[in-house]
């Protein structure tokens, strides 16, 4: 072979190889530390009846517990980050059967976050 073949050949392998490796690359979940930790919401003193959830984000899994007998395990990855601060979070339970996408929404508190219409308080021991 020609040597104008080898460079037509190795590049057609350089932009093979990108195409495979670049979804890869971009699904990464660069935001998963700020979820990270215990984030604990309960009923206020003028609710009519008390209530709590727990949930703690940890190494891409997600554990959420509640004063009812539901509770998931599952894992979770972070999809978008919108202009407000605020996350898109796919969560996939059951074994994965389920999955389910919430909205994280930011404050100004990085101690505070709202789930669902639920505000959350990161837990510190």
């Amino acid at each position: 072979m020609k040597t104008h073949h080898w460079i037509v050949l190795a590049i057609a392998v350089l932009i093979g190889g990108a195409m495979l490796l670049w979804p890869k690359l971009q699904s990464r979940d660069i935001y998963a530390d700020e979820l990270t930790g215990t984030w604990r919401a309960e009923a206020s003193s003028e609710a009519e009846y008390s209530w709590w959830m727990e949930y703690v984000f940890e190494d891409r899994t997600y554990t959420l517990t509640t004063d009812s007998a539901y509770s998931e395990e599952g894992t979770y990855t972070i999809t978008e980050r919108f202009l407000d601060g605020s996350l898109s979070v796919k969560k996939t339970f059951s074994d994965g059967s389920k999955e389910y996408e919430i909205i994280v929404v930011t404050t100004d508190d990085p101690d505070v976050i709202v789930i669902e219409g639920a505000q959350l308080k990161r837990v510190t021991e």
